[in-house]
C-alpha cells in the first residue's frame, strides 16, 4: 500500500464534495489504499461512490455512513458513522436500514479489534 499525502487527501475530498470521516482520513495517511492482508483492504476514497452508490440514497452515503474497506473472510464490510466517530465491521448482506443495531465502536477499539491483527507488524 501506498499512503495518501495530505494535500492528495484534501484534492480528493474536493471532488467528492465530502470531507472524509477523521479515521479514514488517517487510514490513508498512515498506511493508503489497498489490500491490508491478503483478504482485506482499504477502499480508495473515489471507489466508494462506485462501489456503494447503489446502496444508499444521496443524504446516507458519506453522512453518516462511509464504507472504507472489507474483510473477505468473515464477509464483512467496514463501516464509519462519522457522525458518531465510530466504525463497525458489518455483515455484507446486512442492509444500511439495519446498520444502526450494529456493534459501533470508538475508532481506536476498533483499529485494536479489527485493523492491527490483520496489519503486519514491523520487525525490529
Amino acid at each position: 500500500m501506498t499512503s495518501l499525502t495530505n494535500p492528495v487527501i484534501e484534492e480528493i475530498e474536493r471532488t467528492l464534495g465530502h470531507k472524509l470521516p477523521g479515521l479514514y482520513h488517517r487510514l490513508l495517511f498512515e498506511l493508503g489504499p489497498g489490500p491490508v492482508s491478503s483478504d482485506s483492504a482499504i477502499y480508495h476514497p473515489l471507489e466508494v461512490c462506485e462501489l456503494y452508490g447503489s446502496f444508499f440514497d444521496d443524504s446516507r452515503l458519506f453522512n453518516p455512513y462511509f464504507p472504507f474497506g472489507y474483510q473477505s473472510q468473515t464477509q464483512e464490510m467496514w463501516v464509519i458513522d462519522a457522525s458518531a466517530e465510530k466504525a463497525a465491521s458489518i455483515w455484507h448482506e446486512t442492509v444500511p436500514d439495519d446498520w444502526p443495531e450494529e456493534e459501533w465502536l470508538p475508532y481506536e477499539i476498533w483499529i485494536e479489534r479489527y485493523l492491527e491483527p490483520l496489519v503486519p507488524q514491523p520487525t525490529d
